[in-house]
């Protein structure tokens, strides 16, 4: 990938009454990771990471920090930057995740910048998809409620009065629910134990340096440890073990200056090594008497290694600071070159910094990749010259990054630019954020340009969230906003926020232009085809095919396409329905588009279903899937399954069926979308439900759902393709619903409609419905017949 191709000041902290709205929108679910080692927890948000080196030491913090979880819901770490307060926090999760029936689920804050996503990130974290640009307590608290979890907050110091309103919310709403946070001062909030995290040991000045006593110490044990991973065969000796000692004593046992000077021995001998980390500390201690004490520390192990680096590296490690959560070679070489560093030069300055292990090479990315650790990136912003045109530089790469994806899209590459993008998704933040400041312009542009992106990855909140900031940023009439405005109108349609898009869509079509007139024609279209206008929505989606096709624009002409071909066959019309999809076909395949290519195709087997010929059906639904899994196409990968479902009730295989119900409405709430939205749709699944039920016991028909439910994505998708993999058994489980729900079911059985329970519980309508979709979701149930059928059973 060649050509160019994005965090300003964190927004005002949000006051307490802003976090705790009455409304929940949509039902979400909860992820429960396995406490320990599972490579593949370790990938999902919210995991506990791998660890790639050695624990060492630490027993007695470790021991202190168990004992406060044991008398406290809120323990926070505290402590400078690089004394291993993450690392511990992560250590301690291990050994106690066992006490969390619920598990262990980690937000990690170091890149968010902005108070008003802290709440969306703790929701990615612990497993809930958002179904409403407006982050809601109340959906959260709902989830965390009735389990028993540890919820580790790490690196709260940026954000700490947000986070403290969040913590003091959910500990005082959920009472098995623990939180464990780390940061550079504490929260300070009613019921917090505070653990400060002190350096690593190193041996005493007035002991004798014996084997013994050195061993003891956690300091020379790390020292030792990570430079043998530098220079194989180190040890420390009785010849060199004086040295070592004042080493760790001159860094402070700091972990990360010991991880530093560890790998200095690469290019400078002990005895070396130590003459400059003793004049570089001396020096320190006689710095300004009113700095904080964190800089006198880290900063010593932080300057030394700054002064070992020539002024070209210098410099390019205060640019790269710029870059939040890692960075290509080729944003690297357009954003950080310039003045005294050549383009050229910019590959052999990062190869040294990976040298100095200022930098850390991503293994797994596709393209050369780096990341800089927080304190390190921190260090470096302080050292920047010319920040704002450093900022720049950076959002004017991610706009051209996100304007060549945009471009690009509908051909081969697509599974290439969504990994892309999900590597730099905080740099796209950091980007979309400094925008906000000051070219809001370039923000929408950046927006409106991954719509594939947030659509594929689940993002419709976030995005909506930015969509928002930047509308009100930017009031200008210009075509970037009428393209924006259209994509929150399209992102509203999906979240089942029909009454908000139709000023949207009014709006940009004041101010476009040819081709964002037809865009928005299309969304007219969708909103018409979710509504069950079906004749309109025909008529607007078929000359959306043409208008795009006259204009050259393959990815809206494809995307067209299908949908008029959807909304043909929820029309009945299935001679036209099939004649668009097979036209889809032959437009998207030889160009290698996937992406709308794949919906099509499951459209196009729900029309096969539709007509009784299920083997054709079948074989659509699974070459759809087969496409979409390189893409990771979570929402593609529901709708199949739910599809799957239908054509299997058909067949009279109930087991199946069920079981693939459970596996797509699982999916369907993680994503955010309600398939009742579109109303012909809502029918089929009634319908195929209703025939695996009453082909299967009502005990049966549960079991399967269930065991449906619990399937991660790729074994749902595995099963549905009839590929080898056991179907996980649903093991009998603790009440699904929480207090609030079980009481809401209570007043359906006796005969109350939503207003009625509003009314009694003091809620609003709107949260009374919603916790009956998500009662009947949980429980697998179709209607409120049923739901009252459940409880008196188990009365």
């Amino acid at each position: 990938m060649t050509g160019p191709y994005l965090m300003s000041d964190p927004a005002p902290v949000i006051p307490r009454h802003a976090i705790a709205p009455r409304r929940v929108l949509g039902h979400t679910t909860g992820m429960v990771r396995p406490p320990t080692g599972d490579a593949d927890a370790a990938d999902e948000p919210g995991a506990l990471p791998l660890e790639l080196t050695r624990f060492i030491g630490r027993r007695r913090d470790l021991a202190l920090a168990r004992h406060a979880l044991e008398r406290s819901r809120l323990v926070t770490l505290t402590g400078t930057g690089g004394v291993g307060k993450t690392r511990l926090a992560f250590q301690l999760a291990r050994e106690v995740a066992r006490a969390f029936a619920d598990g262990v689920h980690v937000v990690a804050l170091a890149d968010v910048q902005d108070p008003a996503l802290l709440g969306h990130t703790v929701n990615t974290a612990v497993g809930i998809r958002e179904t409403s640009a407006q982050w809601q307590l109340e959906t959260l608290v709902e989830h965390l409620r009735d389990r028993q979890v540890l919820l580790v907050l790490d690196n709260c110091e940026h954000l700490v009065a947000a986070t403290a309103t969040l913590a003091d919310a959910l500990l005082r709403a959920c009472s098995k629910l623990t939180v464990l946070a780390t940061s550079r001062e504490a929260l300070n909030i009613a019921g917090e134990a505070v653990v400060p995290v002190p350096p690593l040991s190193t041996p005493d000045p007035d002991q004798e340096l014996t084997e013994a006593t050195v061993a003891q110490s956690e300091a020379v044990t790390l020292f030792a440890d990570r430079a043998a991973a530098a220079i194989p065969g180190f040890e420390v000796t009785a010849a060199n073990r004086r040295a070592v000692v004042e080493l760790c004593r001159l860094l402070d046992g700091i972990p990360l200056a010991i991880e530093l000077a560890a790998v200095r021995l690469r290019v400078l001998p002990l005895p070396e090594l130590l003459s400059r980390m003793g004049n570089r500390y001396r020096l320190l201690t006689q710095g300004s008497r009113t700095a904080p004490a964190r800089h006198q520390t880290l900063r010593a192990s932080i300057d030394w290694t700054y002064d070992l680096c020539t002024p070209a590296e210098r410099l390019l490690w205060s640019r790269l600071a710029v870059f939040s959560g890692g960075f290509g070679l080729d944003a690297a070489e357009a954003v950080a070159s310039g003045g005294e560093i050549e383009p050229a030069e910019v590959l052999d300055l990062v190869a040294a910094l990976v040298d100095k292990s200022i930098l850390t090479r991503v293994a797994d990315a596709r393209e050369p990749r780096y990341q800089m650790l927080e304190t390190i990136r921190q260090y470096g912003t302080e050292r920047q010259a010319g920040s704002a045109e450093l900022s720049r530089a950076h959002r004017e790469w991610f706009v051209t990054l996100a304007e060549h994806a945009d471009a690009d899209w509908s051909g081969p590459r697509q599974a290439e630019w969504l990994e892309r993008l999900r590597w730099e998704h905080a740099n796209l933040r950091a980007a979309l954020n400094s925008s906000l400041a000051d070219d809001a312009q370039s923000g929408l542009r950046l927006a409106w340009s991954i719509e594939n992106y947030w659509l594929a990855r689940g993002f419709l909140s976030e995005a909506r969230h930015w969509l928002n900031q930047l509308l009100a940023a930017a009031p200008e009439p210009t075509v970037d906003r009428g393209r924006a405005l259209r994509l929150a109108a399209w992102l509203a349609i999906l979240q089942g926020d029909h009454h908000v898009v139709p000023p949207l869509l009014e709006e940009a079509e004041r101010i476009a232009d040819p081709l964002l007139a037809v865009f928005v024609a299309q969304t007219w279209g969708l909103l018409a085809l979710f509504s069950g206008d079906l004749e309109f929505a025909i008529e607007r989606l078929e000359d959306s095919v043409a208008a795009f096709a006259a204009r050259g624009h393959r990815t809206g002409e494809i995307h067209s396409m299908f949908e008029a071909g959807l909304a043909l066959s929820l029309a009945g019309e299935s001679e036209r329905a099939s004649a668009w999809h097979l036209r889809c076909q032959e437009v998207a395949t030889p160009i290698g588009e996937a992406w709308w290519r794949s919906f099509s195709l499951w459209a196009f087997g729900v029309e096969k279903w539709r007509q009784g010929d299920n083997v054709a059906a079948a074989e659509l639904e699974r070459e759809s899937l087969r496409l979409k899994r390189p893409l990771e196409d979570q929402l593609g990968h529901s709708v199949c399954l739910e599809a799957m479902s239908w054509i299997a009730a058909s067949d009279g295989d109930a087991e199946r069926a069920a079981r693939l119900l459970g596996a797509a409405d699982a999916l369907l709430r993680k994503v955010g979308l309600a398939l009742e939205g579109i109303p012909r749709m809502w029918v089929y699944h009634l319908k195929g439900e209703g025939d695996a039920r009453r082909r299967a016991t009502e005990g049966g028909f549960r079991t399967a759902y269930a065991s449906g439910a619990a399937m991660p994505v790729e074994a749902a998708v595995a099963y549905a393709l009839g590929e080898a993999v056991a179907a996980p058994v649903a093991e009998p489980a603790r009440e699904p619903l929480s207090r609030r729900e079980q009481e809401v079911s209570e007043l359906v059985a006796k005969g109350m409609t939503n207003r009625e329970i509003a009314s009694v519980l003091v809620i609003s309508v709107r949260t009374a419905e919603k916790h009956v979709d998500n009662i009947l979701a949980k429980l697998g149930l179709a209607n409120r017949t049923q739901l009252a059928a459940h409880v008196a059973g188990r009365a």
